[in-house]
C-alpha cells in the first residue's frame, strides 16, 4: 500500500527518494509482472548524459536542412512525439536564417490543406513516431508522399524520421530512401521524450541552442539528485505538492503561466493526464482556463504558477495568485530566468510527475484506457468501408436545428438539446469537470468561443472545464478521460464536410472519414464505461453551428 508524503519522516522521504533514482519498480506497482515495462520507461531520468555525444550530429543535420533552402519543415507526429516540437515552434520560433517549423497533428482535412497549399517542393517532412505504426502518422506520410512523389523524382530528399529501433517506420525510411532516419532510445515513453531525438531535432531545425536546452535539464537533474536533501529538492518538493494534494482530492492542476511560455503546458498538460489519469484516480490538468474571482473556484483546485523572472508585474498574474493565496488555495510557484529555463522545467515536471503518481497510488507509465478508443475507431472504419457510411445517427433538436446524439448515462434523445445538456448540469457535481472535445480545424474562432464556453460553465455550475482538439487529445488527455475521476462531462464536436475529399492511399477514405470515425470511436469508447458525452455534429459552416450551440449551452447551465 503506497504511503502518503504528508505521513512520512524527513529518513523515509530520503530513502523513497534514493529508490526513485535507483529505478526502483515497486514505487509504482505491486504486480511484479509490470515491473519490466516500468524500468523500460526510465530512461528519461539519465537520458542527458546518454543524448550529449549526439549533439554534434543533431545540430549538423539543423544546419544541413537550413542549408538546402527548404522553406520550412513540417513534423507530422502525435502526443508525445510532436507536443513538445510544438512548444518549442510557438516559445521559441526559427532563429534568423533557419526554417519555420509546422506541426501537423491532427487529421482535419482543412489543417492538412494548409500545409499542402505552403508549397510541397519547398517543404521538408519529419515523420515522427514512437511505435512507427500510428494511424493518424500513417495516413498523413502516405498522403504526402502521393504528393511528393508526383513532384520530385527523389521524393525520399524531403522526408526524415524519428522512431524506435525496429518498428515499420525504421523499415521503410530505408525503403523509400529517406535522408536520415534517428533511432531513439527506447527506454523512454512518447510523453517522457522530450529531450530525446523527439524533441531535440525539431529544436535544431528552428536554431534553438540545443546544448544550452540540455545543460539546464542537467543541472536540474543534479539539483534534484539522490543525495540533494528532500526540502532543497525541487522535483522532490513539486512531487510531494501534487501528491499530498491529489491524494486528497484536491485533483484541478490549474496550471498559470505568463504569456512567453504559455505553449509548454501543452506538453505539460500530455505528461500529467496521461500519467496519473487511471483507476478513477490522477490530477486534472486545467490548461488555457480564463482566470476568475478566486470565489468561484471550488476546493478541490490546487494551483502552480510558473512566472517568468523579468515580467513586469503588469503583464504576470502575480496579483491574481496573491488572491488565490488569501482565499487559502494551494500554490506552487515556478520561476524562470529565461525561455531556455524550459529545459529544466521537462526534468522538473517529469520528476514530479512519476513522483505523484506515487503518492496517489497509480502507474505512472502505462497508458490502460487508450486503446478502447482506438479499437472501436477501428471497428467504425471496417463498418464504414463495408457499408458505405458511417454507423451513426443523430437527433435533430427542434429548437436549433443542431444535430446531436447522447450516451446511454444520460437517456435523453426527444427531450431536446437544451434538456439533455441539463441533464449533464444536475449530476455533474462542483467538483467535476467538462471537457470540449472538437474534431475541428485548429481555428481562433474555435478557441474563442470554447473559451466562453468555459467561462460559462465555471461561473454558472461553479466546475472546473477542460479543451482539447481532437484527434490530438486522445493521445494527450484522452487517457484521463476514461481511467480517471469519473465525476466528468464532455461534450463532443465535429462537423457536416463543406466538399468531399480525395481517399488517402492505403486508407480508402477521407482525411474527413478518418477524424469523423476517431470521434465516434471515442464517444462510444466514453459511452462503453458510462461517461456523460453529448456528440454535437455541427453544420459545414462549424463556426456559425458552434455559436448556436453556445447559446444552448448557456440556457442549459443557467436553468
Amino acid at each position: 500500500m503506497i504511503t502518503r508524503p504528508y505521513k512520512l519522516s524527513q529518513e523515509e522521504k530520503q530513502v523513497l527518494l534514493e529508490r526513485f533514482w535507483q529505478k526502483d519498480p515497486s514505487l509504482w506497482s505491486e504486480s511484479e509482472d509490470d515491473y519490466p515495462s516500468i524500468v523500460n520507461r526510465l530512461g528519461w531520468l539519465d537520458v542527458m548524459s546518454r543524448i550529449q555525444p549526439k549533439l554534434p550530429e543533431i545540430k549538423e543535420f539543423g544546419l544541413t536542412i537550413k542549408n538546402e533552402g527548404f522553406e520550412r519543415v513540417c513534423l507530422i507526429g502525435m502526443g508525445g512525439s510532436s507536443l513538445f516540437a510544438l512548444v518549442l515552434s510557438e516559445v521559441f520560433g526559427p532563429r534568423e536564417g533557419f526554417p519555420p517549423l509546422v506541426v501537423l497533428d491532427t487529421t482535419d482535412p482543412q489543417e492538412v490543406e494548409k500545409v499542402e497549399n505552403m508549397g510541397l517542393e519547398k517543404t521538408f517532412f519529419i515523420v515522427s513516431s514512437k511505435s512507427g505504426t500510428t494511424t493518424e502518422v500513417k495516413a498523413l506520410f502516405n498522403f504526402f508522399w502521393d504528393k511528393m512523389n508526383s513532384l520530385s523524382q527523389e521524393p525520399g530528399r524531403h522526408f526524415a524520421a524519428i522512431t524506435d529501433p525496429g518498428t515499420p517506420l525504421e523499415k521503410l525510411a530505408d525503403e523509400r530512401g529517406f535522408v536520415r532516419c534517428f533511432l531513439n532510445f527506447p527506454d523512454i515513453g512518447g510523453r517522457y521524450s522530450a529531450l530525446s531525438y523527439f524533441g531535440l531535432i525539431p529544436a535544431a531545425i528552428l536554431g534553438v541552442d540545443i546544448d544550452e536546452l540540455v545543460e539546464r535539464a542537467s543541472d536540474m537533474a543534479r539539483r534534484c539528485g539522490p543525495k540533494v536533501p528532500v526540502e532543497e529538492n525541487p522535483g522532490y518538493l513539486l512531487g510531494e505538492f501534487l501528491g499530498e494534494n491529489g491524494g486528497q482530492s484536491r485533483d484541478k492542476l490549474t496550471l498559470l503561466m505568463d504569456k512567453p511560455v504559455r505553449p509548454f503546458a501543452l506538453w505539460l498538460e500530455q505528461l500529467i493526464a496521461e500519467s496519473s489519469g487511471k483507476d478513477t484516480l490522477g490530477l486534472v490538468p486545467i490548461v488555457g482556463e480564463s482566470t476568475g474571482i478566486p470565489g468561484f473556484y471550488g476546493g478541490e483546485r490546487i494551483f502552480v504558477y510558473t512566472r517568468m523572472k523579468y515580467t513586469s508585474t503588469e503583464q504576470s498574474l502575480d496579483a491574481f495568485v496573491n488572491e488565490l493565496k488569501e482565499a487559502d488555495f494551494p500554490i506552487y510557484r515556478l520561476e524562470l530566468d529565461d525561455l531556455y529555463d524550459i529545459g529544466s522545467m521537462v526534468f522538473l515536471w517529469e520528476m514530479a510527475t512519476a513522483l505523484a503518481c506515487h503518492f496517489i497510488g497509480v502507474n505512472a507509465f502505462n497508458e490502460p484506457d487508450v486503446q478502447v478508443a482506438k479499437e472501436m475507431t477501428r471497428l467504425t472504419i471496417e463498418q464504414y468501408k463495408k457499408e458505405g457510411k458511417m454507423p451513426v445517427s443523430f437527433w435533430v433538436d427542434p429548437q436549433s436545428q443542431i444535430n446531436f446524439r447522447a450516451s446511454s448515462a444520460l437517456a435523453v434523445s426527444m427531450k431536446g438539446l437544451a434538456r439533455t445538456l441539463r441533464d449533464i448540469f444536475q449530476v455533474l457535481p462542483t467538483w467535476g469537470y467538462m471537457g470540449f472535445l472538437s474534431y475541428l480545424p485548429y481555428d481562433p474562432v474555435v478557441d474563442e468561443v470554447v473559451s466562453e464556453m468555459r467561462h460559462l460553465v465555471r461561473q454558472e455550475r461553479g466546475c472546473a472545464t477542460v479543451a482539447g482538439y481532437g484527434p490530438r487529445y486522445l493521445h494527450s488527455s484522452g487517457q484521463l478521460h476514461k481511467g480517471g475521476p469519473i465525476s466528468a462531462g464532455f461534450i463532443i464536436f465535429t462537423r457536416k464536410r463543406s466538399k468531399d475529399y480525395e481517399p488517402v492511399p492505403g486508407f480508402d477514405m477521407s482525411f474527413w472519414h478518418i477524424q469523423f470515425a476517431q470521434a465516434i470511436g471515442d464517444f462510444e469508447a466514453l459511452n462503453h464505461i458510462n461517461r456523460r458525452v453529448v456528440h454535437v455534429h455541427l453544420p459545414s459552416d462549424y463556426r456559425l453551428g458552434l455559436r448556436s450551440f453556445s447559446k444552448v449551452l448557456a440556457r442549459a447551465a443557467r436553468l
